[in-house]
């Protein structure tokens, strides 16, 4: 659908999306030389293409030119609440964001969390044209999930024991020729059983050391990932100290956040 462009600045491009019942905005981070975007981020749940800015503006600042954009219900800014929308809508936004992405370049996919999942249909869906892909605490679901609304049957379907089993993205993963960026905290993926949890379910809020952390993420979602990808294809980041918020531990911790930055920037470059 026609975008209706709202502001330009030097180095950003604010827009939106019509999906004609709604539209959602995306916004453009520029590099020095200005070119268009071949990096797409794809934000989380209840969150919108600025909560990962620590990452984006790094990377812009690193010479990435980076396209954002917020999925509906996940935030005010989409004007659509969360019962409203369903995670295979979120699909169809970041296929049309993706769409603006420089045609002439190999495309370059960052997403956090439940974005994974959008992140990995739409490689499925261009396998020819990515060969980064980075999943910072990346999660997936059965595909039975997609349909409906965010909410109580929505969350029945993703908490039923090994029901990540019945996804659709990881044999997308597996016919990637690409490579991938793991990126998870010491704290998330835990193993379920150790924190009094069923197998194929997540650890969840845990107390370690007297000290509170989130494991939303199973265990073993994460290493279908990050095992998806042949070994000399594959990378993994692990962030001492970190559960699932791995922004707010780069945020927090500004000498090290730039050196994992510097790595996410050498990645994508390699």
């Amino acid at each position: 659908m026609k975008i209706r462009k709202k502001s330009r600045l030097e180095n950003s491009f604010y827009f939106e999306h019509n999906f004609g019942k709604y539209s959602l905005g995306g916004r453009i981070l520029y590099n020095n030389r200005h070119e268009e975007p071949w990096l797409v981020s794809v934000h989380g749940a209840r969150s919108d293409y600025t909560k990962s800015d620590a990452v984006t503006v790094g990377l812009q600042e690193r010479g990435y030119s980076i396209l954002g954009f917020n999925m509906s219900g996940h935030n005010p800014a989409s004007k659509i609440s969360l019962e409203q929308t369903t995670l295979g809508n979120n699909v169809k936004e970041t296929e049309a964001f993706y769409s603006y992405l420089d045609p002439q370049r190999k495309k370059k996919i960052l997403a956090y969390s439940l974005g994974a999942t959008p992140a990995l249909k739409i490689l499925g869906m261009h396998l020819d044209q990515v060969d980064k892909i980075v999943l910072f605490g990346p999660a997936f679901y059965s595909a039975q999930a997609y349909d409906k609304p965010f909410g109580k049957e929505f969350r029945r379907i993703i908490s039923e024991p090994f029901s990540y089993h019945e996804n659709d993205v990881i044999a997308n993963l597996e016919a990637f020729h690409g490579k991938l960026l793991l990126i998870k905290g010491e704290y998330d993926a835990l193993d379920p059983v150790a924190y009094g949890k069923p197998q194929g379910t997540s650890a969840g809020k845990v107390e370690i050391d007297n000290k509170g952390y989130y494991s939303p993420i199973p265990k073993e979602v994460m290493e279908m990932i990050y095992h998806a990808v042949s070994p000399e294809r594959r990378e993994m980041i692990i962030i001492p100290g970190s559960d699932h918020g791995v922004v707010p531990w780069i945020i927090d911790h500004p000498v090290e956040g730039a050196l994992i930055l510097d790595k996410i920037a050498a990645f994508l470059r390699s």
